[in-house]
């Protein structure tokens, strides 16, 4: 975990970058655990000290208090999350590469590799689905900062290509990708929690139609006018 971490207002202390890379790892995990069974309010700072083998005093020294961690971890996990399965999104700068074929065929293989992470991907869909609401603003905030470049980075590569529209702002499209990515996720979410699941405890094949139909959408407002 770098120094700069683009988005984010408020970095620990110097004293966490001291750590080691595997000590940090074990912190902002147990952290995240932590937030993901007992939420903000009762999360105690303690059993994360605990858990990751360190001094609850050590935490204050890591971190100004518990709201600072909390948001560290949201920046934390999606960056994690990125670095370790972004480059199957990435589609560079092949022109016989087509973004929205690419992004589905990737989902698809994401789908089952996330399950390894299961801890972060579900933590950040309840940052997302607001179950932390004594700092819903501040949280989302934090999440769509994380992705605003690498979906720049889409668009501006999708354009080269020939597979997305040069006639708009590549801020516009990026609000649209993001609004209808976002939707559509919240719309994933809620139904497998009404159903009392996680969205990660369906197979891609029951979900399947749905990004396809999604992607279609997305395809049909992005894609250069014949």
């Amino acid at each position: 975990m770098s120094h700069t971490i683009k988005g984010c207002d408020k970095l620990p202390k110097e004293t966490f970058f001291n750590l080691s890379n595997e000590k940090q790892e074990k912190v902002m995990r147990s952290a995240i655990k932590e937030f993901l069974n007992n939420g903000f309010e009762k999360s105690n700072i303690g059993t994360i000290a605990k858990n990751a083998e360190a001094a609850k005093g050590s935490m204050y020294q890591y971190f100004e208090n518990k709201k600072e961690l909390f948001l560290f971890s949201i920046e934390w996990a999606a960056k994690l999350l990125m670095d370790k399965y972004g480059k199957s999104l990435d589609v560079g700068t092949d022109k016989n590469v087509n973004l929205f074929d690419h992004f589905y065929y990737s989902s698809k293989q994401m789908w089952s590799q996330l399950n390894d992470e299961r801890d972060l991907v579900i933590f950040i869909q309840d940052v997302f689905l607001g179950k932390y609401k004594n700092i819903p603003t501040e949280s989302m905030d934090y999440m769509l900062k994380a992705s605003d470049e690498y979906v720049l980075k889409l668009i501006r590569s999708g354009k080269e290509n020939g597979h997305i529209r040069k006639d708009m702002d590549d801020k516009l499209l990026a609000l649209f990708m993001t609004g209808v990515s976002l939707k559509f996720k919240e719309y994933m979410l809620n139904r497998a929690r009404e159903g009392g699941e996680d969205m990660l405890d369906e197979s891609f094949e029951k979900v399947d139609s749905e990004v396809k139909a999604m992607l279609e959408l997305m395809k049909n407002g992005m894609a250069p006018k014949d």
